[in-house]
C-alpha cells in the first residue's frame, strides 16, 4: 500500500472517530439541557409522542428509508442522510422531534441510476414521483412517495406554493432525492433555481402546460449547458446541489465524502464524512435549538389510509 493510500485511510479513520464522538455525545446525553430550558425527553413529549400521528409518520418514514437503503445496498450505489436528517442523527440521535420528512443526497450519477431502479421495479407501497410518473411535478429533483398516506399542508389557501401541491398526482410521505455534483458553477446554479422556481410556480400554477414545456427547457437544454460548461471551469474539489434546485450551500468535497455512519433511530446510516462541519456549513451552531415560534415542519396535518 502506497503512502497516499495509507494516509487517506488515517484520514477517514479520524473522520469516523471524530462523528462517533458526536454521536455518542447526542446519545448518551439524553438529559442534557438545551439552550432552550429543553432535554430530548421533554422534547419529545411534546413534538412526537409514541401513538402521535407524527411520530406515525417517522417511523413510515423510517421504513421507507431502509427500503432506499436495502436497494442502494444491493445495487452497489452510495446515497447519505441530507440536510435536517444529518443534525438529527447526531443532536438527537434520529429525526429532529418536529421533522416529518427525510432528504437523501447522491451524486449525479448514482441518483440516476437509483431513480432507475425505483422506476422500473415498482414498490406496492412506494412510488418514485418525477416528471415521468406525475406530469404535474415539476421539480429537478424525484422523490418517494409512500401511497397510503397524504400531507395536509398549511400553505395559504389560493397560493403558489398551495395551486402546486394540489394538482400533484402523488401527496403522501415523501423522502426527498437530491443529486449533488461537483464542477458547478454558482452563478449558473443560482441562475438555474430562478429557472426552475419561474417554471414550476410562477408560470406553472396558472398555465401548466407552459409551465411543463419551460421546464422541459430547463432540464433538457439549459442545465446540461451549465454542467458541461462547469466540466471546463468548475471546481472538482467542492460540491453542490445540482442544477434546477434552489440550495446554494457550497460543501469542501472532502467534508463529504467518503461516507461516514451514524446512528439514525437506532439504525446506522450513511452521513457526509465530516458531518459535523457540514452541519456547520449550513446551520452555524446546529447545537442550539431554535426558538419555537421557527420550528417548522411540512404538513399541518397528515391523513393515513390503512
Amino acid at each position: 500500500m502506497n503512502l497516499l493510500a495509507i494516509i487517506k485511510r488515517k484520514l477517514v479513520f479520524l473522520h469516523c472517530l471524530n462523528l462517533k464522538e458526536k454521536v455518542n455525545e447526542a446519545n448518551n446525553h439524553s438529559e442534557t439541557v438545551f439552550n432552550t430550558g429543553e432535554t430530548a425527553e421533554s422534547l419529545h413529549r411534546e413534538y412526537n409522542p409514541d401513538g402521535s400521528l407524527l411520530r406515525e409518520a417517522q417511523l413510515r418514514l423510517l421504513d421507507m428509508l431502509d427500503y432506499i437503503d436495502k436497494v442502494c445496498r444491493e445495487q452497489g450505489i452510495s446515497y447519505r442522510l441530507d440536510s435536517g436528517n444529518v443534525i438529527g442523527a447526531l443532536r438527537h440521535g434520529g429525526f429532529i422531534p418536529w421533522d416529518d420528512d427525510v432528504d437523501v443526497a447522491l451524486s449525479w450519477s448514482d441518483y440516476k441510476r437509483l431513480c432507475q431502479y425505483l422506476s422500473s421495479h415498482p414498490h406496492p407501497r412506494y412510488k418514485l414521483q418525477s416528471p415521468e410518473t406525475d406530469k404535474d411535478y415539476l421539480y429537478t429533483w424525484n422523490k418517494l412517495r409512500d401511497v397510503k398516506s397524504q400531507y395536509v399542508m398549511n400553505y395559504p389557501e389560493g397560493s403558489k406554493d398551495m395551486k402546486v401541491f394540489e394538482r400533484q398526482k402523488y401527496k403522501g410521505l415523501q423522502i426527498d432525492l437530491f443529486p449533488f455534483e461537483d464542477h458547478m458553477l454558482p452563478r449558473l446554479q443560482r441562475l438555474a433555481g430562478k429557472l426552475a422556481c419561474v417554471a414550476a410556480f410562477d408560470i406553472g400554477q396558472d398555465y401548466p402546460r407552459l409551465g411543463r414545456f419551460l421546464f422541459n427547457l430547463n432540464r433538457r437544454v439549459f442545465f446540461p449547458l451549465f454542467r458541461l460548461a462547469g466540466k471546463f471551469i468548475g471546481k472538482a474539489d467542492v460540491v453542490q446541489h445540482s442544477y434546477g434546485t434552489w440550495f446554494y450551500k457550497r460543501y469542501r468535497k472532502q467534508d463529504i465524502v467518503p461516507y461516514a455512519k451514524a446512528d439514525f433511530e437506532g439504525h446506522s446510516y450513511p452521513v457526509p464524512a465530516d458531518a459535523d462541519a457540514f452541519c456547520r456549513t449550513i446551520y452555524g451552531d446546529y447545537w442550539q435549538l431554535p426558538p419555537k415560534e421557527k420550528r417548522e415542519w411540512h404538513a399541518a396535518d397528515i391523513i393515513y389510509f390503512d
